[in-house]
């Protein structure tokens, strides 16, 4: 078995969505004063990789530990959408064929952008689903949808309508994915995106794991 880890580490220095704040993390108690170390860390719900609820952008959507824990696991199939970059990305982009996407629980699209992450070009020209796309997928029996970029709308956005057609659909979102070239395109694959158990929260920081079998 081969486990590889689909997420940024969260430090002091990483970027974040404009508006959002950085991440604080200090020192609370030392080895040598305390006789144990700890930590006191100040994050929003959507620090680093990290998945939406429906409560992110939806009135009376659910949050994230209202969510069946099923939701956290599944199947995931990857489409490589990095020629996509400055424009939107429509079904045809994803290269998929129906049995393909049957067998997926969570559709995860390389952009490639996340090699741009800390960088400005990270904040802007990343491909985004089209609306009509996302209407299509909203449709398909998907548990979510997951980007190697920032968002699944673009920075300046002021309506998010991926957002709100993928969340209004009762699915997750997974942003701020890296790594997705490591793991075959187009072939299913275990995946685990566990969340904080956060009370009442409209998303968290998530550990988001890709499991082969060799």
């Amino acid at each position: 078995m081969r486990v590889i880890d689909l997420g940024w580490p969260i430090e002091d220095s990483m970027q974040v969505f404009p508006g959002d704040i950085s991440p604080e993390i200090k020192e609370l108690t030392k080895i040598e004063d305390e006789g144990c170390r700890s930590k006191k860390i100040i994050i929003s719900s959507h620090t680093g990789t990290h998945m939406d609820a429906p409560a992110h952008m939806l009135a009376g959507g659910a949050c994230l530990d209202e969510l069946p824990s099923e939701t956290f696991f599944g199947f995931a199939v990857i489409a490589d959408v990095s020629g996509c970059a400055g424009r939107e990305i429509e079904i045809s982009d994803l290269g998929l064929t129906r049995e393909e996407m049957a067998a997926a629980d969570f559709l995860l699209l390389h952009t490639g952008y996340c090699d741009k992450m800390g960088e400005d070009g990270y904040l802007e020209g990343f491909p985004v689903l089209s609306q009509a796309a996302a209407r299509a997928l909203a449709e398909q029996e998907l548990k979510g949808i997951g980007v190697d970029a920032i968002s699944v709308d673009p920075v300046k956005s002021a309506e998010c309508p991926v957002h709100k057609t993928i969340l209004g659909n009762g699915m997750v979102v997974l942003e701020n994915l890296r790594g997705l070239r490591q793991l075959p395109f187009k072939t299913p694959f275990c995946l685990t995106a566990l969340p904080l158990a956060l009370k009442g929260a409209d998303g968290a920081p998530a550990r988001v794991m890709a499991v082969l079998e060799k």
